[in-house]
């Protein structure tokens, strides 16, 4: 079944024990490391066995919906969690005498 530019599909490992892959749509990688070794994940099963098919891709559609394959870094997430920390309701920020430096952290 294809679900938000992924395909997923149910498989039987044992007799009652079932678990999914996800592929991309185009054929594309997963993920691609970007450290020295150009190492790409072409292919993602899911972990733990489930005891129908349907369980098996809900737990994959699950790490669809929690952007598992995205192409965000971890630096990009916590950059945008720090500046949203510093939103606040009304524009003002309890900690705005303060020096902020870039990565949001008061001296």
């Amino acid at each position: 079944m294809e679900y938000k530019q992924f395909v997923v599909k149910a498989f039987e490992r044992e007799p009652g024990k079932w678990r999914a892959s996800v592929e991309r749509a185009n054929g594309k990688a997963l993920l691609r490391a970007m450290a020295r070794r150009r190492r790409a994940l072409d292919k993602f099963i899911t972990g733990m066995d489930a005891t129908a098919a349907e369980e098996a891709m809900r737990m994959a559609m699950a790490a669809i919906d929690a952007n598992a394959f995205s192409r965000i870094s971890y630096r990009d997430k916590r950059q945008a969690r720090l500046a949203l920390k510093d939103i606040e309701p009304g524009g003002a920020r309890p900690d705005a005498r303060q020096p902020v430096d870039a990565f949001g952290v008061a001296d």
